[in-house]
């Protein structure tokens, strides 16, 4: 008996349970103080703030539900009021993003999110305390008039002691439509630009401002407890006060196998991590919280119930034996693991208290206020205690005047007492959800309070002039708030897209008495015009058979500095163009069309030389990627079978070498609808957007690495782009034998629809 009990209560090793560690970076400490040289100043857009007083000054007559006593408001308004704030606040944050971008500090985006958290909250306040100082001199004049009755009078006044008592539930509900400004703006208006300028671990998670702690003064409050997480002891005493339950969940956890998974997999860079800075010294710092912050751990460690409906489910499906024993192996592990917690919480008297937190929420709001929730919970958990509460119960009267009712809380004890095991450990589950939730809030709550303390918003024209000449003002405006300036120019990408073939494509329709100008025109250089603006692209010079696009970067407006990335989102459009219409000439008998088109970098601008009133821009890009959109006309009969994933390939003539004096036939290409870009460009893209390396096997099971990445088009939307590596390979020009591999690479813009699903998969 003894070897069996010991085995049973042996702790489980949940090494093979896959659990998410919570992993957050969030700190101000690399960013310049202020002119006080102890705050940061910053300086946010003057329409945001106005719109942000009036958005905020109908959310509070809505959760005030004083309607009735302003004209101005009414839902239409309230909700154009809040869709413009929200286009707004898009707007500064993409200001900030770019700051970020252009300085390469993420630490400016998390000071943009910061400023307009702490300036909500405010507003918050303020729009409460002008809504109290309405209603109180509207009382007066009411008194005054002799047009308004004493009910009308009366009315006021009720409205106005309501609004005063219920202010904590006034200021909670309002800052939390309020934040889901900001949590919509994260996840639906700039999670792809923070995606193509930022790493992943560093984007905050939308949570991170959809936390409750924001809208409360007091995280201890038992209403404010009761309704957002669950009601736990506030006194050392109590068994169920936060830091006991926190240090049973860490001596639980102590017992498993979890520390040494953490000291494997996250707890050397926590370290670091917290010796930057990058952890606020508050939040406990044990290298637990990291699971234990993640609700969905408590789920995957504990969650008994729901894994047993799933096993049932696959047995009636008959899923594969390997995958039942999978899930019955973790079933056992979880089952063992929920004993132990719920063993350890009923000896230290804590499951009693937890199981009275969720139970009395259908019957506490009989009774408080005026009593405390604590008293009700104490009510329903200790014999002792129910004489005395039942006497203040009884010295009482309620809202409307009457005795209070006992009934309600003995039938609860009653339910209490004839709970089984099984719902017992049903309510320690969610208990401990819920206790995952708010340790994690708490801890961002922490984290977010301290970036908001070291915040100075600068207003005063003064101020802003004497900051912003010492380079330490932080400043998110619209752009139509930014002075308007002439910047020189930083950056400049050729795109050429040259036709193939273009003499027999015009031999062919003026044979047949069409007309081969209109088939160019249609077909190629008008629908690609009509999307350059999209690209922040123009028009260099337009021949017969080719054209030659520009995009231009300026110095300090990092929101355009996507260069080679719109030129690879540029050059995937022309040539789906290109297809769409290939599959109309096809159906109607007409030639069809095959490009080749190259993308290059140079750094620097171009130089102009005038014709009259004409420009004509002369750079090294144009002769480069007049290069790279040739294709050898040998190579082309040459190489027939290719992967037809890819359209790029480059060869190196084995006769020649770099340092010849005519190396004009040192690369040959094969380029039949494919897009090169020269390695400047890769490596200017690269500091662009965020590229995700990716393996690609290809059905000669050659490793192909791949790019995978997002380009934001001037409209606002997202084009993904993947970009090949491969090396270039040496060749006799003759023979068309492959040699050998050079230590050069290139590198191809993708288009195949194939690429982009498997880059898609492999990326989420």
């Amino acid at each position: 008996m003894l070897n069996i009990f010991q085995l049973f209560t042996k702790p489980p090793e949940i090494k093979d349970i896959p659990l998410k560690p919570y992993l957050l970076e969030f700190s101000l400490n690399r960013l310049a103080l202020g002119i006080d040289n102890i705050r940061i100043d910053v300086h946010i857009s003057p329409q945001l703030q106005k719109a942000l007083q009036k958005t905020v000054f109908f959310i509070v007559i809505k959760h005030s539900q004083t309607e009735i006593f302003f004209r101005e408001y009414s839902k239409k308004n309230c909700k154009s009021e809040k869709d413009a704030l929200k286009t707004i606040c898009a707007a500064a944050l993409s200001d900030g993003i770019n700051r970020a971008k252009a300085e390469g500090e993420i630490q400016i985006d998390y000071l943009g999110q910061a400023a307009l958290a702490k300036l909500f909250r405010e507003e918050v306040k303020n729009q409460y305390k002008k809504l109290v100082a309405h209603f109180e001199p509207l009382g007066l004049s009411y008194e005054l008039s002799r047009r308004h009755t004493e009910a009308e009078l009366r009315k006021v006044r009720d409205k106005l002691a309501i609004i005063k008592l219920t202010k904590n539930r006034i200021i909670q509900m309002a800052g939390a439509e309020l934040f889901q400004i900001i949590t919509d703006i994260q996840t639906d208006n700039l999670r792809n630009m923070r995606e193509t300028n930022f790493q992943a671990e560093q984007i905050l998670p939308p949570i991170f401002f959809n936390n409750p702690l924001l809208h409360t003064d007091n995280p201890t409050d038992d209403f404010f407890l009761i309704e957002e997480y669950v009601l736990m002891g506030q006194r050392s005493k109590d068994p169920d006060n936060y830091n006991n339950v926190k240090a049973i969940i860490y001596d639980l956890l102590e017992k498993t196998d979890l520390r040494q998974r953490h000291k494997k997999e996250i707890g050397l860079s926590n370290k670091s991590k917290r010796a930057n800075g990058q952890f606020s010294a508050d939040a406990g710092g044990h290298d637990f919280d990291e699971w234990i912050m993640e609700p969905e751990n408590i789920d995957r460690m504990l969650n008994v119930f729901d894994s047993r409906k799933q096993y049932k489910n696959a047995k009636k499906e008959k899923k594969p034996k390997a995958i039942l024993l999978k899930m019955k192996e973790r079933l056992k592990i979880q089952r063992r693991l929920l004993n132990l917690f719920y063993r350890k919480f009923k000896k230290s008297g804590l499951l009693d208290q937890l199981v009275a937190s969720f139970e009395m929420k259908t019957v506490y709001g009989i009774y408080c206020p005026p009593i405390a929730p604590c008293k009700i919970k104490e009510f329903l958990t200790d014999f002792w205690s129910r004489k005395f509460i039942t006497y203040q119960l009884k010295s009482r009267k309620n809202a409307h005047g009457a005795a209070f009712k006992i009934a309600p809380l003995k039938k609860t004890v009653s339910i209490i007492q004839g709970l089984s095991a099984a719902d017992k450990k049903a309510h320690l589950l969610n208990f401990l959800r819920q206790f995952s939730r708010y340790h994690r809030d708490l801890y961002n709550f922490r984290l977010l309070k301290e970036a908001m303390e070291l915040i100075n918003f600068v207003n005063t024209e003064k101020d802003i002039l004497l900051s912003r000449g010492n380079r330490s003002l932080f400043e998110f405006l619209l752009p139509s708030e930014r002075v308007k300036e002439e910047k020189p120019v930083s950056n400049h990408v050729i795109i050429k897209a040259d036709i193939r073939g273009s003499m027999k494509i015009n031999n062919i329709m003026r044979s047949k008495g069409l007309n081969p100008a209109s088939l160019f025109s249609l077909n190629f250089f008008d629908p690609i015009a009509a999307i350059l603006l999209d690209y922040d692209a123009s028009k260099v010079f337009i021949e017969g058979d080719a054209i030659i696009l520009s995009i231009i970067e300026n110095q300090d407006t990092p929101e355009g500095w996507y260069s080679v990335a719109r030129a690879c989102g540029l050059a995937i459009r022309m040539l789906q163009i290109v297809h769409s219409y290939n599959m109309k000439n096809r159906e109607n008998n007409l030639p069809l069309l095959e490009i080749g088109i190259g993308i290059s970098h140079s750094p620097g601008s171009p130089t102009y030389l005038f014709d009259g009133d004409s420009r004509i821009m002369i750079s090294p890009a144009i002769n480069m990627a007049d290069r790279l959109s040739e294709c050898n006309k040998r190579i082309h009969k040459f190489l027939t079978d290719h992967d037809p994933l890819f359209n790029l390939f480059v060869f190196k003539n084995v006769f020649r070498s770099e340092n010849d004096e005519d190396t004009d036939d040192l690369y040959m290409r094969y380029n039949v609808n494919g897009i090169e870009l020269d390695s400047s460009g890769f490596n200017k893209l690269s500091k662009e957007i965020t590229l995700h390396p990716i393996t690609y096997s290809s059905a000669k099971n050659k490793k192909i690495k791949l790019y995978s990445g997002k380009v934001p088009t001037l409209s606002g939307n997202y084009q993904p782009i993947v970009i090949r590596e491969d090396i270039i390979t040496e060749i006799h020009p003759e023979k068309f034998e492959i040699l050998g591999n050079t230590f050069n690479k290139y590198y191809e813009v993708c288009t195949h629809r194939q690429i982009y699903e498997f880059a898609e998969n492999k990326v989420e």
